[in-house]
């Protein structure tokens, strides 16, 4: 393990210990970091990093149901009917454009075909004005991997395959 893995592996250990979860999953969180460490080849390792990063944030949306769809509005969706603000219906919140008037080309079956961090790391105003947003500095998998040029570049590249963001990430060491 060179220096700056150990001194990542500390910090995020650091991080993680100080977050509100149960031990068991503050070693699952561990054991992940330790992972991707172990991983030499530095494109394997972000390869590694990225998925992981958008299992975890697929999964987080998921298990919170952050957006609240029901029957395939999303919660603002429902809320800006409901109050005779706009009359459109359109399904799966975000991944349709309102600018393009289409949903996303890569929204395939109700799920997201690409791997795209930025995308995932999306919420809209009405759920940033219920507290519910992402950052990748509170993402432990994120914290102190990416320097802050490549964090930008992530939270900026949307719509784009894990392969296209890879290149920039690694263009941005």
């Amino acid at each position: 393990m060179i220096i700056s893995d150990k001194r990542i592996l500390n910090k995020t250990i650091n991080y993680i210990n100080k977050q509100d979860i149960d031990q068991k999953e503050k070693k699952k969180r561990i054991k992940n970091i330790e992972k991707i460490i172990k991983e030499k080849d530095i494109e394997k390792r972000y390869s590694k990093l990225y998925d992981m990063i958008c299992d975890y944030l697929d999964y987080d949306f998921i298990e919170r149901n952050f957006c609240g769809f029901k029957d395939n509005l999303c919660s603002r969706r429902r809320y800006m009917i409901e109050k005779g603000i706009k009359k459109d219906t359109y399904l799966n919140g975000c991944c349709h454009s309102y600018k393009e008037g289409k949903t996303c080309e890569h929204l395939k079956d109700g799920r997201c075909s690409i791997k795209n961090i930025a995308c995932k790391l999306f919420t809209c105003p009405y759920l940033r004005l219920q507290g519910k947003n992402y950052s990748l500095n509170k993402i432990y998998l994120a914290r102190y991997f990416f320097n802050f040029r490549q964090k930008f570049y992530i939270q900026n590249t949307y719509f784009v395959d894990k392969d296209v963001v890879l290149k920039g990430i690694l263009e941005r060491m």
